[in-house]
């Protein structure tokens, strides 16, 4: 559950492998509009439909059955996700994404890995059950537990974060012109979108979302400036390379260190979880105790 964007856009990839191979199936249905024309020549919806599933069809079947198969045979042994726990993963996916809002998340999820909050929940949801299923009849003691989690100090501490935002000029009188302008009142993402000559950042306004201190994406220079900033404040211009940037620090977050108690049952279900001698078979056994039957295949 920690390899973060990398899963979300291997979701997002299947979810929209889905609404394609769904909303193509509709249209070929309802004899509409071809896939495409090439020349004079039609690529019908049918084709299309065909070449999807043929490529990707029982690789994305094969996974609804299986989130499906779960999650049905984890309501019939009265197994359910903590909420708690599902929100607490959530935060980690959101903290990766450097978003703010729920809304901010909400179209960072859509735009980098083409994906909704609601998805990510339910395959948050997924994986927990998947787990918790997977390793019921293994025993993990307290005191293993302790072990792990104290050789792992680091994954549950997370660093002082600020949010940041900024804009960079090419020269140092354009960065005093725009340090006057914000002395005077104005905005500053307003005036990263109109005067900062970052690509990447421009277009938000500059911002750089949640940065953990001393990150190494930000120059020392940068950062003997900003450490010094309290939250509302502007540096000063910062000579980067050949750019001149001024940063603006938003809000900050204190370190904080997940507690055993709040970390041991996910952490116990994790280590469980590498005693799995196969998935393959345990979504088998599932498979078989819940029944699932394929089109033109015998029932599972």
């Amino acid at each position: 559950m920690t390899n973060v964007k990398g899963l979300w856009a291997f979701i997002g990839a299947l979810v929209l492998l889905l609404l394609a191979v769904t909303w193509a199936w509709f249209q070929s249905s309802g004899k509409l509009q071809p896939a495409a024309i090439v020349g004079e020549v039609k690529i019908s919806e049918a084709e299309y439909v065909s070449a999807l599933k043929q490529k990707f069809g029982e690789q994305v079947l094969n996974d609804l059955i299986n989130r499906e198969v779960v999650f049905q045979e984890a309501k019939r042994l009265g197994v359910s996700a903590d909420p708690k726990q599902v929100e607490q993963e959530l935060e980690q996916i959101r903290d990766s994404y450097g978003s703010r809002t729920d809304s901010e998340f909400q179209q960072a999820l859509q735009k980098q890995a083409g994906t909704s909050l609601d998805a990510v929940k339910r395959e948050i949801t997924y994986q927990i059950l998947l787990q918790t299923l997977a390793t019921k009849d293994i025993s993990v003691s307290d005191d293993e537990v302790m072990k792990v989690y104290e050789s792992r100090a680091d994954r549950y501490t997370r660093p002082m974060q600020v949010r940041l935002y900024q804009i960079a000029v090419a020269s140092q009188k354009e960065a005093e012109q725009v340090a006057a302008e914000l002395k005077q009142g104005a905005n500053f993402q307003t005036l990263a979108k109109e005067r900062s000559i970052d690509q990447k950042t421009a277009t938000t306004g500059g911002d750089l979302g949640w940065v953990s201190l001393r990150d190494p994406k930000l120059p020392d220079e940068a950062w003997n400036e900003i450490e010094s900033l309290k939250a509302k404040d502007n540096s000063r211009a910062v000579k980067t390379g050949d750019q001149y940037v001024i940063y603006h620090l938003e809000q900050k977050r204190d370190a904080t260190q997940r507690t055993f108690a709040e970390v041991k049952e996910e952490l116990r279900r994790e280590i469980a979880f590498a005693q799995v001698e196969s998935l393959d078979v345990v979504l088998e056994r599932m498979r078989e105790s819940v029944g699932v039957q394929i089109s033109g295949q015998m029932p599972h």
